[in-house]
């Protein structure tokens, strides 16, 4: 349930929460990997948590191009239709990059056949370590009918390939495959196309509600929602959960998961409650929290997540995330909430 409530001009929200927690020719490159798991978390406290703050924007302090440039780079692609098989040949020769700065990246291509977003309409290429000149010559097919072939379109992103964190898009390309005549199987359509510069980029993915408490014996952290997450692979769709960590020093002392909120949910709200045990003796200034905002894929192969950003709260954590966890730690027993930015 949520109370809203007016104070000397301040609109505050109160949140009571019940505590009742009721994937092809060829495969994607995994960007992360792990296990997923469902959890069901059960209690029955009930806790109170308010709305403090809300995050400051924060963009790129790097663009890959200039803010006027139309254009980052070309990619040289040919297709071709195979009406008796019913498939879509694709073959990505080479893509060049033009960035700002000769900023060297780790390009890589995933191709999407639209509308439809599916296993077997989403492939990508090899990635090329520390280059802005990726040279592909990779074959990609798509099943479709020839019925439908020119009512679909093939899209091209070019992405930067993080090992660590959320992989950066540079830019896109986009043809339609409705102006294309497709009748001469033994020649395939040959195309250089101009790279649009995604402009979007940023350091923030979304907003996460955090509340946390502490008090000598347990912490309690409240994941309570999140508002306009930003999707990993641009295709629309979105399973989101949170992953909680929680180390003091060096050693992971729990890990724990929400439930998967509805498919294609940008603002999705768990509402849940986790209480920790903390060792005798702890010392607040060591303890260091976490958050992975993840997106399920349901029917992934090869990897059962995307990493879209985290959260950390902890006393070497930057702006928003040091400053809740000082306010928790100079009043213990004390709930704080505030939004977090959720960052790569």
């Amino acid at each position: 349930a949520v109370v809203s409530t007016q104070s000397t001009g301040v609109s505050t929200e109160t949140y009571v929460l019940n505590e009742s927690i009721k994937t092809s020719y060829v495969d994607i490159v995994p960007q992360n990997k792990g296990l997923y798991k469902s959890l069901a978390q059960d209690s029955d406290t009930e806790s109170q948590f308010s709305f403090n703050s809300e995050p400051e924007q924060q963009k790129r302090a790097v663009l890959f191009v200039p803010l006027q440039a139309s254009t980052c780079g070309t990619v040289v692609c040919s297709i071709k239709f195979y009406h008796f098989a019913n498939r879509l040949a694709v073959r990505v020769g080479e893509v060049q990059l033009s960035l700002v700065d000769n900023i060297v990246v780790n390009p890589y291509v995933k191709l999407h056949l639209l509308p439809e977003y599916r296993r077997g309409n989403r492939q990508t290429t090899r990635v090329k370590r520390n280059s802005t000149l990726l040279v592909c010559d990779e074959d990609f097919l798509f099943g479709v009918g020839s019925r439908e072939v020119r009512t679909k379109s093939l899209s091209l992103h070019v992405f930067d390939y993080k090992s660590n964190t959320r992989h950066l898009c540079i830019g896109k390309v986009n043809i339609n495959l409705g102006d294309y005549d497709f009748k001469d199987e033994d020649k395939p359509l040959s195309l250089k196309r101009q790279i649009i510069p995604y402009r979007q980029q940023q350091d923030h993915f979304g907003s996460l509600q955090v509340a946390v408490c502490v008090n000598e014996e347990n912490l309690r952290i409240g994941l309570i929602k999140a508002e306009g997450l930003v999707p990993v692979d641009m295709s629309g769709t979105l399973e989101p959960y949170c992953r909680l960590l929680v180390h003091v020093g060096s050693e992971l002392l729990h890990k724990k998961k929400t439930c998967v909120a509805e498919a294609i949910n940008h603002n999705p709200v768990w509402e849940e409650i986790f209480t920790l045990d903390l060792p005798p003796k702890t010392l607040l200034c060591d303890v260091s929290i976490t958050i992975e905002v993840r997106d399920h894929l349901r029917n992934s192969r090869s990897t059962s997540y995307l990493l879209m950003g985290r959260v950390t709260l902890s006393n070497s954590a930057q702006g928003h995330g040091q400053t809740q966890w000082e306010h928790v730690c100079s009043k213990r027993g004390t709930t704080f909430t505030e939004w977090q930015p959720i960052l790569a």
